[in-house]
Order: C-alpha cells, then sequence, then structure tokens
C-alpha cells in the first residue's frame, strides 16, 4: 500500500502540482483544506505524514500547534512548505512543534528525501521474521519486508504508529507490555508521549482487529498495561 500524504492547502494549482510529484515517487496525496480537515482525515485514513501549505494569506502557520497536542496526529511526521513572504512564520512553526520547514522555492527531490527518511521508505528492507515467515499470532500476519499486515486472511491497512505497535505485540505474544515499553517500541525518538496517546492508539488498533479478527483480540490488564490474547471463546 502506497503511503497515504496528507496537504493542508487551499491553493488548487499548488495541491496538484504537489500532488503529481508524489504520486511520481510512490504516494498516495490527499487534500485538507483546514486543520480540522487534517484532524478528520488522520482518524479516518492511516495517513503517514502531513504537509502544510503556509502562506502570509492563510493561517495555518498560527493553527499548526494544534497537530502537535493532538494525539494521533502527533506522532506523525509534520513538514511546512512555507511561501516566498511568509518567512516570519518559520519561528512560529518550529515552536509548535513542526518536523520541519521548507521555503519554496525548494528542489522537490530534498522535500520527497525528508519523507522517505522519516518514514523509512527505501532503506533496506527488513526480512519477514529472522527465518524468512511473517509475524503470526493467531489469524493476524505482519509481513516486515512489504509492510503488510492481513487479518483472517482480509489486508488490513495500519497507521506508522499502530503498526509499530501491532509488531511490537507479536514479537511477544500474550505478555503483558507496560505502557512505557510501548512507548519505546513505537515512539523510539518522541519521548514526550504520555499514557493517554498510547491508549488512543491502542484504541484505534483494536477496532481494526475487532473488525475482522475472530482470534486475536487486545487486553487491558489494569495498572499494567495491554497484551495480545486470543479473543474468549
Amino acid at each position: 500500500m502506497k503511503p497515504l500524504i496528507a496537504i493542508c492547502s487551499q491553493d488548487a494549482d499548488f495541491y496538484l502540482l504537489l500532488s503529481h510529484i508524489l504520486e511520481v515517487d510512490g504516494f498516495t496525496p490527499m487534500l485538507a483544506a483546514s486543520i480540522d480537515d487534517v484532524l478528520a482525515l488522520v482518524c479516518a485514513k492511516p495517513i503517514a505524514a502531513v504537509l502544510l501549505d503556509c502562506r502570509a494569506d492563510n493561517h495555518l502557520a498560527a493553527q499548526s500547534g494544534r497537530l502537535k497536542q493532538d494525539t494521533a496526529v502527533g506522532a506523525l511526521p509534520c513538514v511546512a512548505l512555507v511561501h516566498a513572504g511568509a518567512e516570519a512564520q518559520l519561528i512560529q512553526l518550529l515552536q509548535s512543534g513542526i518536523d520541519e520547514c521548507f521555503v519554496r522555492p525548494f528542489a522537490p527531490a530534498k522535500l520527497l528525501q525528508d519523507l522517505r527518511s522519516r518514514l523509512a521508505i527505501g532503506l533496506t528492507p527488513e526480512p519477514a521474521t529472522q527465518d524468512g515467515r511473517p509475524l503470526a499470532y493467531a489469524d493476524v500476519e505482519m509481513r516486515l519486508d512489504t509492510h503488510r499486515v492481513s487479518c483472517a486472511g482480509k489486508e488490513i491497512a495500519l497507521g506508522p504508529i499502530e503498526f509499530k505497535l501491532l509488531r511490537h505485540m507479536l514479537e511477544n505474544p500474550e505478555r503483558v507490555l507496560s505502557r512505557a515499553e510501548l512507548i519505546g517500541a513505537a515512539w523510539a525518538r518522541n519521548r514526550g508521549v504520555g499514557a493517554r496517546t498510547v491508549d488512543v492508539h491502542i484504541s484505534q488498533l483494536r477496532k481494526q482487529l475487532s473488525q475482522c479478527s475472530g482470534d486475536a483480540a487486545i487486553r487491558t490488564v489494569r495498572l499494567a498495561g495491554y497484551a495480545l490474547a486470543r479473543s474468549p471463546s
């Protein structure tokens, strides 16, 4: 599945140009006209990264802090594309936690390289497992070499955080995993993530598994964490 990239822009021409650049490089762009649209899109689709089209005549920079404060969006790469004349927004964007800023004009290759690096695309593929087989538990199967997950034989689309959480659970089936351990597995570079953020992403992962799996479920262990276990018969 091609990575989904949300483009927050109110300029149709710029969106079409950027969409073409992303599609040629193997990404799937999706339009969001506002920060609210981005938040809704991330809840509905497995968005991999967010691009902000920041201009002097819009308020995306001023509202960008809402993205990093949101539990679902905060862990995703957020990159600002700043138009000439809007350079004053750079400090505001960086203070809000935006991961990277590119001031136009910029070489598209630099943006694509940044996205591939943040999403670990184009790196040496990992084997399915050390012995070449996929990670599997009950009717859930994950292939690390192709980044695909299937559940009861049906492929499911997971966001990057849910994928990492499920991977760690498949590597440690039936073991109770603390929230701190899950943060280390899915947010290795973001130690500011709190327990509530973990709960939100586990809830999203649990919902997707419950829609297709009859054998596997994520069990909540009070005051301890979560465990991937067999569904109660």
